[in-house]
This record gives structure tokens, C-alpha cells and sequence, in this order.
């Protein structure tokens, strides 16, 4: 498979999340060498108590951001996340937001990804890093 019919793939793969469906509903991703852009828009479901957006959120985009980047160069088995450690930079009320992420180093060990998240200003209000490794469920091929 060519690296078009792999980046839609994993498009498609996002998307059909039970998570991406449901809690995650109007998320976007689009994938290029190395790189994953995921944009979501704040919804008032995403608070915790003290009405500001929790940090289980700021994990799933940067996350899937890192994740994402990786993923770009693997067509083989799924990867999973070894470790992932985030910086929470400032509190989000609301609005679109704009997590991106960049395969850093590829080796035998794994994949080490940084990913950071910004808001409608440019303002990064997340970022972190982590290493994800290829798990043992082989990676579906393309049906026509």
C-alpha cells in the first residue's frame, strides 16, 4: 500500500473509534510524513468541576497527536503507547483546539513522538512526549 491509501487508513481507523464516535464526535485528523494534526472543538461534557476542560482530554489529543505521527510509518502491526508524559501550560474554557504531532526518532526500542496543543490564539495550552512501541495484533490490510 502507498503512503496515500495508509495515511486514509488510518483516517478511517481513527474515526471509527467507538470513543471517536461517541465522547469525540466532530474530531478531525489529517496525517502527513511523520506528522498528525487533530482538531477538536471544546465542548462544556469535557469539565471538570471547576469548569475549565479536564486533563483526561488534553491526554486523548496529545496522545493521539503523537500516536498519529508515529503510525505514519508503521503498516504493519498496531502501536501502542509504552509512556506518555504531558505539561499542562494553561486551563481551557472552550473553543477549537489543535493538537499537533511529530515523530521525533524511530528505532528497534520504539518511537519516540512529541505532540502540543494549541488554541484558537496560537497559545499552546498543553504538550508532552512519549514512546510508543509496536504491539503483537497485526495491522489490517486495505480492502478494495
Amino acid at each position: 500500500m502507498n503512503k496515500t491509501e495508509h495515511y486514509d487508513f488510518l483516517v478511517k481507523l481513527f474515526h471509527s473509534a467507538p470513543i471517536n464516535k461517541t465522547i469525540f464526535v466532530g474530531s478531525d485528523m489529517s496525517l502527513s510524513d511523520g506528522e498528525a494534526k487533530y482538531e477538536l472543538t471544546v465542548k462544556e461534557e469535557f469539565f471538570h468541576g471547576g469548569e475549565a476542560m479536564h486533563g483526561a482530554i488534553y491526554f486523548k489529543l496529545l496522545d493521539d497527536a503523537a500516536y498519529f505521527a508515529c503510525a505514519t510509518e508503521v503498516d504493519d502491526y498496531f502501536l501502542v503507547t509504552k509512556s506518555y508524559q504531558i505539561e499542562f501550560v494553561r486551563p481551557v474554557m472552550g473553543g477549537k483546539l489543535t493538537a499537533k504531532g511529530k515523530l521525533l526518532k524511530a528505532d528497534e526500542n520504539g518511537f519516540l513522538a512529541s505532540s502540543e496543543i494549541l488554541n484558537e490564539e496560537g497559545k499552546v495550552v498543553g504538550k508532552g512526549e512519549g514512546i510508543f512501541v509496536k504491539s503483537r495484533k497485526p495491522m489490517p490490510k486495505l480492502k478494495d
